[in-house]
C-alpha cells in the first residue's frame, strides 16, 4: 500500500499550525475582561504545569507513527534499530502486526494515563491549592483544576490515535480534528466566559475540545475495512506479544524521550534563570522574542513534518532519490519561510504591538537578529536529526542531553559572574549549539543520503515546479 499526500494534506496542514496558534489570540480579548488577572495568572500555571506532564509521553508518539508507517508501506516483521532490508515488502497491509501495534500502543497509553493522574492529582494539586490560598473563589479554581486534570488524562488515554492516523497518511484528516477540536474549544470558552463561569469555562472547553478531536480521530482511522479486519483478528486471535513489539518500540522510545528532556532544558532554562538575574522588562521582552520566533520556526517546519509519513515510506523501500527530492522542496519552502518571517519580525515587530497597544517591546533589533539566527541553526539541525530518525535510529540522544545542561550552566555562569545580561544567555545557546549539534546533524544527513545542499536545492526546486504545473 502507498501512502500518498496531495495538496490538501498540505494545505490543512498549514491551516491547522494558523489555528492553533491564533485560538488563544480569539479568546485574548474576553478573557482579559471576564478573568481577573490572579486566575489568569493560574491559567498559565495549568498550562505551565500540562506541559512539563507532556513529557511523560517520552517519544512512544513518534516511534508508533514511524512503525505504523512502516506496516503501511509493507513492512512484515519490525526491529529494533535500523530498517529490515533482507525482508521482502508486501503489496497488502500486515493487519495481524498492525493490531498488535494498536494493542501495544493503546496498553503504554493507559500506563502513562495513569501515571499523568497521579502526578496531577497529587502534586499538581497540592501546588495549585497553595498558591491559590489568597484567592477569594479558591474553590471554583480546584473544581476548574480537577476538571483539567480529567482532560489531560483523557488525552494521553487516547493518545495513540494521533500517530495512528499520521502513520497511515491521513495527514489531512489528523488536522482537521485539530481544527475541529480547536473551534469547540473557542465556542465553549466564549460562551463560557461570557456567562460568568471563569476559570471553569475555559477547563470545560478544553475537556470537550479534547473529546471532539479523539471522538473525530476514532471515525476518521477506524473504516470499516480496518474494523471488519480487526474482528477476524480478534475471533482467531491472531495477534501478536504486545510485549515483544514493547520492546521494540521502547528501544528507540527512551532514547527521544532523553532528547526531549534535553531539549526541555535547551528551550526552557534560559527563561528561568533569566527572570532569576534580569529584570522583568528585558524578561518579558526575551520571552515574547522566543515565543513569535519559535511559532515561526514552528511553522517553517510544517511542511516537512508533514511528509515525515513519505519519508519513513522511501526509507524502508530504500527509494533515496525520491526521499531527495521532497526533502528538498521541504527545504526550500521552510527556509524560505523563516527568512520572510524574520524579516517581517525583526522590522516591523515593534510596529506592530504599538499598534495594538502592547506595553512590552521585543529585544533591541542586534539581540533580536542574533535569537533569530540561532533558531534558524536550530531548526535546520532539527529537521536533519528528525529525518535521521526515520531510520529507525537515535543518535543523537548523548548530545541533546550535554547540549541542554551545557547552555544551562554557561548561561548561570555569564549571568552569575559577567555582566553580559541578555547577551550572556544568547551567546550560551549559539556557542553550545555551535560547537556541536548545528553542523553534525545536517553534516550527517548529507552523508547518508550522499548529497549536498546545492543538489537538493537543484531537485527540491524542478520538483516544486513540477508540482506547480500539475496544478495549474
Amino acid at each position: 500500500m502507498e501512502i500518498k499526500i496531495n495538496n490538501k494534506d498540505v494545505v490543512w496542514s498549514y491551516f491547522s499550525q494558523i489555528f492553533q496558534f491564533s485560538a488563544g489570540i480569539f479568546l485574548l480579548p474576553v478573557i482579559l475582561r471576564k478573568l481577573p488577572s490572579e486566575e489568569l495568572a493560574i491559567w498559565y500555571v495549568f498550562l505551565s504545569i500540562s506541559s512539563l506532564v507532556n513529557l511523560l509521553d517520552f517519544g512512544f508518539r513518534q516511534t508508533i507513527m514511524r512503525n505504523v508507517s512502516y506496516v503501511f508501506s509493507g513492512a512484515n516483521k519490525l526491529v529494533k534499530t535500523g530498517i529490515n532490508k533482507e525482508q521482502k515488502l508486501s503489496n497488502e497491509v500486515n493487519y495481524n502486526l498492525l493490531y498488535s501495534v494498536i494493542k501495544t500502543a493503546k496498553r503504554i497509553y493507559k500506563v502513562i494515563a495513569i501515571l499523568a493522574f497521579l502526578l496531577l492529582i497529587t502534586i499538581g494539586t497540592w501546588y495549585i491549592k497553595d498558591i491559590s490560598t489568597n484567592i477569594n473563589n479558591q474553590n471554583n479554581i480546584l473544581i476548574a483544576w480537577i476538571i483539567y486534570v480529567l482532560s489531560a488524562v483523557f488525552n494521553f488515554y487516547f493518545y495513540y490515535y494521533t500517530p495512528l492516523l499520521l502513520g497511515r497518511g491521513f495527514i489531512k484528516e489528523s488536522h482537521k480534528t485539530i481544527v475541529f477540536s480547536k473551534l469547540f474549544y473557542i465556542i465553549f470558552s466564549f460562551v463560557g466566559l461570557t456567562l460568568n463561569y471563569g476559570l471553569i469555562a475555559v477547563a470545560v472547553g478544553n475537556l470537550l475540545g479534547s473529546l471532539v478531536n479523539r471522538v473525530t480521530s476514532y471515525n476518521y482511522f477506524y473504516t470499516n475495512d480496518i474494523k471488519s479486519k480487526f474482528e477476524k483478528i480478534t475471533k482467531m486471535k491472531q495477534s501478536k506479544s504486545t510485549l515483544k513489539l514493547f520492546k521494540i518500540l521502547w528501544n528507540n522510545s527512551y532514547k527521544l524521550g532523553l532528547v526531549s528532556v534535553g531539549s526541555f532544558f535547551i528551550l526552557r532554562a534560559n527563561t528561568l534563570l533569566a527572570s532569576k538575574f534580569l529584570n522583568l522588562e528585558i524578561v518579558a521582552q526575551y520571552g515574547l522574542s522566543l515565543q513569535l520566533l519559535n511559532v515561526l520556526k514552528r511553522s517553517s517546519s510544517t511542511l516537512f513534518n508533514t511528509y515525515i509519513p513519505l519519508f519513513n515510506q522511501y526509507r524502508v523501500k530504500d527509494n533515496v532519490s525520491t526521499l531527495k527530492k521532497w526533502f528538498g522542496t521541504s527545504l526550500i519552502i521552510g527556509w524560505g519561510t523563516y527568512l520572510v518571517g524574520t524579516v517581517v519580525i525583526v522590522f516591523l515587530g515593534d510596529k506592530v504591538l504599538n499598534l495594538i497597544g502592547s506595553e512590552t517591546q521585543l529585544l533591541p533589533i542586534k539581540y533580536l537578529f542574533f535569537l533569530a539566527v540561532i533558531l534558524f541553526l536550530e531548526l535546520n539541525h532539527s529537521i536533519s536529526a528528525t529525518l535521521i530518525t526515520t531510520k529507525n535510529e537515535v543518535p543523537f540522544v548523548k548530545s541533546a542531553l550535554l547540549s541542554g545542561f551545557g547552555i544551562a550552566i554557561c548561561s548561570f555562569m555569564l549571568l552569575k559572574f559577567t555582566s553580559f545580561g541578555i547577551l550572556g544567555i544568547l551567546t550560551s545557546q549559539f556557542i553550545v549549539q555551535l560547537s556541536y549539534n548545528n553542523w553534525k546533524w545536517p553534516l550527517e544527513i548529507l552523508k547518508d543520503l550522499k548529497t549536498n545542499y546545492k543538489e537538493l536545492f537543484i531537485l527540491g526546486f524542478k520538483f516544486s515546479l513540477q508540482k506547480v504545473k500539475t496544478i495549474i
